[in-house]
C-alpha cells in the first residue's frame, strides 16, 4: 500500500491523566473516570494516529526499533507522549490493552467488557491478555479459564451501558413483546452470519404466527437508525415478514423498550443477557438444537450452558415458541425471578453499586493510593 493513498489522523498531543483508547464507546467510559481527572480520546478509527512533534517521532522510532512496524509500537509511542497514569477501552477485544498492561507496569490498564463473548482474542489466546477486566459476570471468568487466556485481575460488575441506563431510568411499563434485532448485512462467504441471519428470519416469522391469534403489540429494537447504512435493508428485513412497530435504535433505546416490555425475545443478543440479569422474562430461541455444530463451533452451547429451560428454545419449532412464550407470559414475575435467580447472578452481576461507580472508585483508589520512596 502506498503511504499516499493512507488516511492519518492528528491528535491531541495534550498530557492527560487517562487515556481512552477508541473513540467507539468513549462517551460511556467517560462516565467511569472522576471528575477531577483530564481526559484524552486517542481515535483508532479515523487514520493513522499521530502527534506533530518531534518528541513523537522520537518516541516511535523508539518503539519501531523494539517492537517493529506495528501497530502496538504506535500505540505505545502514543502513550510515550501523552503519559496517561490510567490507559482504558471499551473494546475489550483489542489485543492491544493487554500490551499495554505488559509495557507500563506502573499504569493503570483497564478494559471494561462491551458485550456478550463466545471468544476472546482471535484464535491463538496464548498472545492475548487482559489487564484489569470487568466484565459482566462469572460467565466470562469461566470462558477465559477455559479459553486459556490469561488476566490480570477480574471484576464481575455488570453491564456498564446498562447501569447507565438504570442511573437514569424512572418510569417503566410492563406490556407487549419485544423482539430484539440482530439485523446483519450477510457477506456471501461469512456463513456464520448467512446462518444466524437465517435462523433470525425463522424465529421473528415464527413470533408473527404466534402474534396473529394472541394478539400483543410487537416492538423490534433495531439495530440501526437513520444514519446508518443498513437502516432500510433493516427495515425492509421486518417488514417482509410480518407487522410489528421498529423503533430506530437511539442511545437507549433499545433498554428502554425491553425494560417496558412483558416478554423479550432474543436470538443471540448482548441485551437478551443484560434483561435477564435485570429479572426481565426473556426467551433465547433458535441457536441451539441437538446435535447442532453449528452452535458448537461457534461457541454458541457453552455461553447458553446456563440458561434454565423456561428461558431458552431449543429449535425452530412454531409448536414449541407458541407453548415457550405462553408459559413466559402465564408465569408470575415471583416464580420466573425464583427459576431464574442463579443463571442471572451468573450471566449478568448486580452489585450494590452501578458498573462506572465502580470503576471510577478502582481508578480514584490507584490515583490516590500512597506512594513510597
Amino acid at each position: 500500500m502506498s503511504l499516499v493513498n493512507l488516511n492519518f489522523n492528528r491528535i491531541s498531543s495534550k498530557r492527560s491523566d487517562v487515556l481512552i483508547i477508541d473513540k467507539s464507546g468513549s462517551e460511556h467510559i467517560s462516565k467511569c473516570i472522576p471528575s477531577n481527572l483530564s481526559i484524552n480520546i486517542l481515535n483508532v478509527r479515523e487514520g493513522i494516529p499521530y502527534i506533530p512533534k518531534l518528541s513523537f517521532l522520537v518516541f516511535l522510532l523508539r518503539r519501531i526499533f523494539k517492537f517493529k512496524l506495528t501497530y502496538r509500537a504506535l500505540i505505545t509511542a502514543i502513550v510515550d507522549a501523552i503519559d496517561p497514569r490510567v490507559i482504558i477501552s471499551f473494546i475489550d477485544t483489542d489485543i492491544v490493552m493487554g500490551q499495554l498492561d505488559l509495557t507500563f507496569p506502573e499504569k493503570l490498564v483497564i478494559s471494561v467488557q462491551n458485550g456478550s463473548r463466545m471468544h476472546m482474542g482471535g484464535t491463538n489466546n496464548n498472545y492475548f491478555l487482559l489487564p484489569h477486566y470487568f466484565a459482566f459476570g462469572e460467565y466470562e471468568k469461566d470462558l477465559i479459564k477455559k479459553l486459556n487466556v490469561k488476566y490480570k485481575t477480574f471484576h464481575s460488575v455488570g453491564s456498564l451501558k446498562l447501569g447507565l441506563f438504570l442511573k437514569k431510568c424512572t418510569d417503566t411499563t410492563n406490556n407487549g413483546i419485544c423482539f430484539i434485532s440482530e439485523y446483519y448485512e450477510s457477506p456471501m462467504k461469512d456463513q456464520f452470519i448467512i446462518e444466524r441471519i437465517s435462523r433470525h428470519r425463522q424465529v421473528f416469522s415464527n413470533l408473527i404466527v404466534w402474534n396473529n391469534v394472541n394478539i400483543h403489540q410487537i416492538k423490534v429494537a433495531m439495530r440501526s437508525n437513520r444514519t446508518n447504512e443498513i437502516f432500510y435493508d433493516e427495515t425492509k428485513f421486518f417488514n417482509d415478514i410480518g407487522h410489528a412497530e421498529l423503533i430506530e435504535r437511539t442511545e437507549f433505546s433499545s433498554y428502554q423498550i425491553g425494560y417496558d416490555s412483558n416478554v423479550i425475545i432474543s436470538t443471540l443478543s448482548t441485551l437478551g443477557f443484560e434483561l435477564l440479569g435485570v429479572g426481565k422474562k426473556v426467551l433465547f430461541c433458535g441457536m441451539t438444537t441437538s446435535n447442532d455444530n453449528f452452535t458448537k463451533k461457534q461457541g454458541i452451547d457453552y455461553i447458553m450452558h446456563k440458561l434454565p429451560d423456561i428461558v431458552l428454545l431449543n429449535s425452530l419449532s412454531q409448536l414449541e415458541l407458541n407453548d415457550k412464550i405462553t408459559s413466559l407470559i402465564n408465569m408470575s414475575h415471583e416464580e420466573y425471578l425464583s427459576q431464574t435467580q442463579d443463571a442471572r447472578g451468573y450471566y449478568m452481576k448486580h452489585n450494590n453499586i452501578y458498573p462506572h461507580e465502580a470503576i471510577s472508585k478502582f481508578i480514584d483508589n490507584f490515583i490516590n493510593k500512597p506512594t513510597h520512596t
